[in-house]
């Protein structure tokens, strides 16, 4: 009878039918927001927490239910996706909808963390942003199509803040404030590339909005206010790590208006520099890693 529970539960993409049901199980570290587009794992360790899906014959889906390792039974019970399956994780990437790192409530506690919920198809509907004292500052709200595809994600914000800030690339000081309930809204091609982000009150009154060109190495960004008044744009060239080298900023007439380098001359540090319209250094300073946003 043990032999046969483990097979149940262990095995992968080989399908086996029962009276009423198809079963398929997945990894965690498969997951890509929607976890039952994962490959089927061929096998599953005893102690690896996995998914498992269940589906009529006709091959619609049932039920989506989590089954933990062994080193933390006790600590989540088997739970179905219908029940609201929450999920916890170091790291998530909403481009391609990817939750890494996973970890365990208790571990979750003291550092930062996101908590995923998952809906009764097994789509992840949120991704809490959790600080290491246990304040939620921001949750990404998915949104998917009938074929469980997405095209966009909304960030709601739960304190004030400013985009640029949080992403220079994307966002200029000019156009990047954000109130408490305000959501950005995030469009994104099948590649994962943002090509706008829309700025919304709590009543989704548009407020303002960014909408970006992509080549190789570089970023063009340009933001409008509500009624598509051009504010500024800014291009950001990136060297061959991937990483921003140069961000110069235009106003309203393509003229430039400023501009700020960095250079990488150790892995522990940063330099920064700014320059003005006529490009004359105004100011130079050294950040080590740890303190570089």
């Amino acid at each position: 009878m043990k032999s046969s529970i483990f097979v149940l539960v262990f095995l992968s993409s080989k399908l086996f039918s029962q009276a009423d049901s198809i079963v398929k199980v997945f990894s965690t570290d498969l997951m890509r927001a929607n976890v039952l587009k994962g490959k089927p794992k061929d096998k599953i360790k005893k102690n690896t927490a996995h998914f498992r899906a269940v589906y009529y014959p006709s091959g619609e889906l049932k039920y989506v239910e989590f089954v933990p390792a062994n080193w933390d039974k006790g600590k989540r019970k088997r739970v179905k996706s219908s029940d609201k399956l929450k999920l916890y994780y170091q790291k998530w990437n909403p481009k391609t909808q990817e939750l890494l790192n996973g970890i365990t409530k208790k571990e979750a506690n003291g550092n930062q963390h996101y908590i995923a919920t998952l809906d009764e198809k097994g789509l992840v509907n949120n991704v809490d942003y959790i600080n290491k004292k246990g304040k939620i500052l921001w949750t990404f709200i998915m949104h998917w199509d009938e074929k469980g595809k997405s095209s966009q994600y909304d960030i709601k914000f739960y304190s004030k803040r400013n985009l640029s800030e949080l992403n220079k690339e994307l966002f200029a000081p000019d156009l990047s404030s954000i109130k408490t309930g305000w959501i950005a809204r995030y469009k994104f091609n099948v590649a994962g590339i943002t090509e706008s982000v829309h700025v919304l009150d709590e009543f989704e009154n548009l407020y303002y909005f960014y909408k970006f060109k992509h080549s190789k190495n570089v970023l063009e960004s340009s933001y409008f206010r509500s009624d598509s008044t051009l504010v500024g744009s800014h291009s950001v060239r990136f060297n061959k790590n991937k990483k921003p080298s140069r961000i110069t900023y235009f106003n309203q007439n393509q003229i430039i208006k400023n501009a700020i380098t960095y250079e990488y001359p150790r892995k522990s540090e940063i330099v920064i520099s700014q320059f003005n319209s006529k490009g004359e250094v105004i100011e130079r300073r050294i950040l080590k890693k740890e303190k570089v946003n």
